[in-house]
């Protein structure tokens, strides 16, 4: 052994690198922290650390420039490992010493100034993409931390001059860009996005990788989805807040190899992941590369294992393809109803026509029938005068003019009380006076729902002009719970049409419910709640609605106890016991119940007047 490897000084770098402990794997890092490469060297692996190039401000104008990459890749035929870095270096002033200057004639890739940055890495990792790709193909492992797109619209002609143009009739498109290096990256959908909550994937990959913990610290440039027919290969190891894909491990089997690609966000602790993939789960996942560490379990692989083996693996595989099947028909289900209920979302999100669309699926949704949109109506009609009101309900309790407001904050009197002046022009027009306002408005639409004000959405002086002018107020939330109850719940449209006709701000409460008290404690151990009767009789058999934060939960009362004493009734005044499904975030305090009346009375069929 080398004197170095005896000495009591520690070996310099240089040294380490020059005689690694481990000749396998190589490992190259790309464009990244040198603190990667030193803290693989000190635990004796053969890394190195290397760049497709480097980046330069120059000032934004209309002229290109040739580029001349210098791109420093030490043995990059021969890697096993590929750490890079997709962000790059920090870019440096350009100078006029940067940037080849071909004689007129000579066809040169060039790029254009009009950006204020010229990125000469897409053009280098466009020369090596054939040796990375052999790399992949024989079970390399590629290591990606992402960073946005980029495409430098590069061009390869020659400059007829020194003039600064590009001769336009020789000069053609140059294909690269900043993830370019890899063929196996175009099987990936790369969108720009931006932002620092990163949050576990449900899936729990990052967690059996033991890979959960590196999110909390860092940011992300861009979502990377699978591309079409590639789903199967992925699996999220991290979202952003939208539950869209901010890191994933991409696999696929080559040529009898399992190939990897780690795709990570902009993480704070790179180093200490890169260091904990190659000592801790590289070997498990990519055991060839790591004679190190394989030991005997060289005996695992294929060629030598045990004959009965082969069938038990076969019948594991079979088993984890019906999963996949199952799973594959799983999401096609959830994507079925994302479409069918998708106006939900939009709901209590959009504005202008995408908002009113949604509210004529939510109201066609809850039974009613002839839902009519004006504005649409006018255009087939080629009517060009002032637009009215948005919707009308026609089979209603009565005729509903509908007015639908999208707004970032709080509703003022011009939002909430427009419709009314839509009323007496159509009571004219129709001849009738049973002409009922309803105004629909999506507060504070840019937070999420729960987040918002719902108590005092609308001004006092407002409700007040609502009830005497017999108008309904109602916040797309609301209507977004209802919708949600009678989906859920099976609720009859009778038990919520009169709703759209009641004066002052609507509650999104079913006629069918009558209020009998609230919740004044749980025990976690029996599964049951405290229920504070304010009206009774309640009966075991009764059915029961506890109103939670966002939905209606409706369950049967199989038990009831007084005083720890069973009863078959509880009347007002009585604290009960009762056996819950409801856990003990949900059974909080206060929680308002409900009687569901089964058999409910047949409700008028108009308030005011007839249907139209």
């Amino acid at each position: 052994m080398p004197s170095i490897w005896r000495s009591n000084r520690r070996p310099t770098l240089s040294e380490i690198a020059s005689k690694p402990k481990y000749t396998s794997p190589k490992i190259l890092v790309i464009d990244d922290d040198p603190d990667i490469v030193e803290a693989l060297q000190l635990r004796g692996y053969a890394a190195v650390l290397g760049t497709f190039g480097k980046r330069f401000l120059v000032n934004r104008s209309a002229s290109y420039v040739a580029l001349k990459p210098v791109p420093d890749l030490p043995g990059h035929t021969e890697q096993e490992i590929i750490v890079a870095n997709l962000s790059g270096q920090t870019p440096a002033e350009g100078t006029k010493e940067s940037f080849a200057h071909p004689s007129p004639g000579v066809t040169t890739v060039w790029a254009p100034a009009k950006y204020g940055l010229i990125d000469e890495r897409p053009m280098a990792m466009l020369h090596a993409q054939g040796s990375m790709n052999r790399i992949y193909r024989h079970g390399g492992v590629f290591v990606i931390f992402a960073a946005a797109p980029f495409d430098p619209k590069y061009m390869v002609g020659e400059r007829h001059d020194y003039s600064g143009d590009l001769d336009s009739l020789r000069a053609r498109p140059y294909l690269a860009d900043n993830w370019c290096l890899l063929p196996a990256l175009r099987r990936l959908a790369v969108h720009k996005d931006t932002g620092q909550e990163m949050d576990v994937a449900d899936n729990g990959v990052a967690r059996r990788l033991g890979i959960d913990g590196y999110f909390d610290d860092g940011h992300f440039e861009c979502v990377v989805k699978p591309g079409r027919g590639y789903e199967e290969n992925w699996s999220t190891l991290a979202t952003n807040k939208y539950g869209d894909p901010v890191a994933g491990l991409f696999t696929e089997e080559q040529e009898g190899n399992l190939n990897l690609i780690f795709i990570f966000p902009q993480l704070s602790r790179r180093r200490e992941l890169v260091v904990e993939l190659v000592e801790r789960i590289l070997p498990e996942m990519s055991p060839r590369l790591f004679p190190h560490a394989e030991g005997s379990r060289w005996t695992r692989r294929p060629e030598y294992d045990l004959p009965r083996i082969a069938s038990l693996k076969s019948e594991i595989t079979a088993i984890q393809e019906d999963s996949r099947t199952r799973v594959r028909q799983l999401e096609e289900k959830i994507e079925n109803e994302r479409q069918r209920y998708g106006f939900l979302h939009d709901l209590v999100t959009a504005t202008g026509d995408d908002l009113v669309q949604a509210v004529i699926h939510a109201l066609q949704t809850i039974g009613f029938h002839d839902v009519r949109d004006v504005d649409a109506e006018a255009e087939v009609a080629g009517e060009t005068g002032p637009r009215r009101e948005d919707l009308r309900i026609m089979d209603a309790p009565m005729p509903v003019l509908v007015e639908v407001k999208g707004i970032t904050g709080k509703p003022k009197e011009v939002n909430a009380l427009q419709v009314a002046k839509y009323i007496a022009p159509r009571m004219k027009e129709w001849g009738r006076t049973d002409i009922h306002g309803l105004a629909i408005v999506n507060h504070q639409r840019n937070l999420p729902a729960l987040d918002r004000e719902h108590e005092h959405v609308f001004q006092s002086d407002v409700l007040t002009t609502a009830k005497e002018q017999d108008l309904t107020l109602l916040t797309t939330w609301d209507l977004f719970r209802l919708v949600r109850g009678f989906i859920s719940n099976d609720w009859r449209h009778e038990d919520v049409a009169e709703l759209f006709v009641t004066s002052g701000r609507m509650c999104p409460l079913p006629a069918h419910y009558k209020p009998i008290g609230y919740v004044d404690g749980y025990w976690a151990k029996a599964s049951a709640l405290g229920l504070r009767l304010q009206s009774g009789p309640l009966h075991v058999g009764d059915r029961i609605a506890y109103e939670l934060p966002v939905d209606f939960v409706e369950e049967s009362v199989t038990s009831l106890r007084i005083n720890d004493r069973q009863v078959n009734a509880a009347n007002a005044g009585d604290r009960v016991g009762i056996m819950t499904k409801l856990n003990q975030h949900e059974a909080r305090k206060g929680v308002r119940v409900y009687r569901v009346e089964l058999d409910p009375p047949t409700h008028a069929a108009s308030r005011k007047g007839s249907t139209a």
